[in-house]
């Protein structure tokens, strides 16, 4: 007898009934949200942070505060795959590894490699000139100092850019302190991303956001602490995890999936999300101000 319903099962169409019903229940209608990741698009945000946020804010200016950062993220992924094709997957490939890399050796390595990749691409370019792809490259640079904090060089715990979770538990706090102006605690179903260490990073960082983001200044939370529990003796982790599994399979539809009206309400507006919408800087920037 099986003690945790898994989405596997629940979502299966012939159970659409019970979704409704559980979307409908007093303890979820109106008290959840759904933070949505899109990983590739998730990349391609860390892409223009590191290379071309860096590189603009050495020239004084703040690409978070005006909305152009999110603006050049959103144009890159909605427009690089059909400019430069296979080049394009290979750089953000390389990316990957060099993000993922464990070692000083194999990071230097992934590195030379993105560069090559940049390089690559740029040439093979006969259109007018790439300017946001031209400025990542010159921002390369800038990694050398980021390969040290993933590899844990100087700080007590190894930054994990890759890792959409970190990101998903700060946004969720941030979304619930400021709809209910009250420190938040998490509970979370045991995961080894969420240390100690990690954990203290994030409520630091969530109580003073300019550290990170100048724009936010001022709009500090409080994160009183993650709980990290077995999601088989906890009811309210495993309703998460099944309407995380909803969010997922609404999101990957693309809008044909039956329950996505009802979704779509329930999306976090703190999700990483693609949106062709968002190339244009005066709607990024009301989305940044409302975040």
């Amino acid at each position: 007898m099986s003690v945790e319903l898994k989405s596997k099962t629940f979502l299966q169409p012939k159970h659409e009934a019970t979704v409704r019903w559980l979307l409908e229940h007093p303890a979820v209608a109106g008290q959840a949200s759904i933070h949505l990741t899109h990983k590739r698009y998730f990349l391609v945000t860390k892409l223009f942070d590191m290379t071309v946020e860096e590189t603009a804010y050495e020239d004084g200016l703040n690409m978070y505060e005006d909305g152009s950062a999110l603006a050049g993220a959103n144009l890159l992924f909605f427009t690089a795959p059909a400019m430069h094709g296979q080049r394009w997957d290979t750089l953000l490939q390389t990316l990957q590894q060099f993000l993922r890399a464990k070692t000083a050796a194999d990071s230097a390595t992934e590195l030379g490699n993105l560069d090559a990749s940049f390089i690559d691409l740029l040439g093979a370019w006969t259109g007018e000139p790439d300017r946001f792809l031209t400025i990542a490259h010159q921002g390369v640079e800038h990694l050398k100092t980021y390969s040290q904090l993933q590899l844990g060089d100087g700080i007590d715990h190894r930054l994990r850019a890759l890792d959409p979770l970190v990101s998903a538990v700060g946004s969720a706090v941030i979304l619930w302190a400021e709809m209910s102006g009250r420190p938040i605690e998490v509970v979370h179903d045991a995961a080894k991303e969420l240390t100690p260490e990690r954990i203290e990073s994030m409520k630091e960082s969530l109580a003073s956001p300019e550290i990170v983001a100048a724009h936010r200044v001022g709009r500090g939370v409080e994160l009183v602490d993650v709980t990290l529990v077995d999601s088989k003796l906890d009811a309210r982790v495993q309703v998460a995890d099944l309407m995380a599994g909803l969010g997922r399979a609404v999101a990957e539809s693309g809008g044909a999936h039956a329950l996505t009206e009802e979704v779509a309400a329930l999306v976090s507006k703190m999700s990483i999300w693609p949106n062709l919408e968002l190339i244009n800087p005066a709607k990024a920037r009301a989305v940044l101000n409302d975040a």
